[in-house]
């Protein structure tokens, strides 16, 4: 079996050909380069754009497939499902509606509607 680079951050995690952080479950999407200096040169890419990030090219052996053999020790969790939105929202009376603006506008033409209406009864 032959060796490869590949790059690994503080929490564990490596980085794949896309240039993201995923927790090794696939080891066919790790970015992997024979050549140390390209491993450099991808640690140098992750860290710029995000300053926080400790990572560093590490040796790795290639298992039958070619795939590099890593450990998964910190499993990204998969993110959590959008709530589908309803097709008629309604604002709730006493509801904060500042950050929805579609039910903001409907709530305030409601109101011009009711102001409007109470002026021609009276």
């Amino acid at each position: 079996m032959s060796d490869v680079y590949i790059v690994k951050n503080q929490n564990n995690h490596y980085a794949s050909k896309q240039k993201e952080w995923v927790d090794g479950s696939n080891p066919k999407a790790l970015f992997r380069s024979p050549h140390k200096d390209e491993a450099i040169n991808m640690v140098f890419e992750l860290s710029s754009k995000d300053i926080n990030v400790r990572a560093e090219a590490i040796s790795c052996e290639l298992d039958e497939s070619k795939a590099p053999i890593v450990e998964v020790l910190n499993p990204i969790p998969d993110p959590e499902p959008i709530p589908e939105a309803s097709e008629s929202p309604e604002a709730e009376e006493g509801a904060d509606i500042s950050n929805q603006p579609e039910l903001a506008i409907n709530a305030a033409e409601e109101t011009v509607s009711e102001r409007e209406a109470e002026a021609t009864t009276a």
